[in-house]
């Protein structure tokens, strides 16, 4: 997971935290720390924070907004890890 943070945001690349993708976009999927991709603080969070954090639109307006899709970008990061064995259970 460190080293998906150290990726930078997604959005702008500053300095990140990860969002662990918990939606497909249109429903709920099993959280995992497998599938995580790096965001900073300004479009992760929703408490005080702006209304194109992915808090505040959900992933499918998150993706409508940013042209990210996070579900496909956190297999990808996941699938290029040198840590990944192909078990979410690891």
């Amino acid at each position: 997971m460190r080293h998906v943070a150290e990726q930078g945001c997604l959005v702008c690349d500053s300095p990140a935290t990860l969002h662990h993708v918990t939606s497909d976009g249109h429903k709920r999927i099993t959280r995992s720390h497998w599938l995580v991709v790096p965001l900073c603080p300004r479009h992760h969070l929703i408490q005080h924070g702006p209304r194109e954090s992915v808090e505040a639109l959900g992933h499918a307006g998150f993706t409508r907004v940013h042209d990210i899709d996070l579900l496909h970008r956190a297999k990808l990061m996941r699938d290029t890890s040198p840590h990944w064995s192909g078990h979410d259970d690891d």
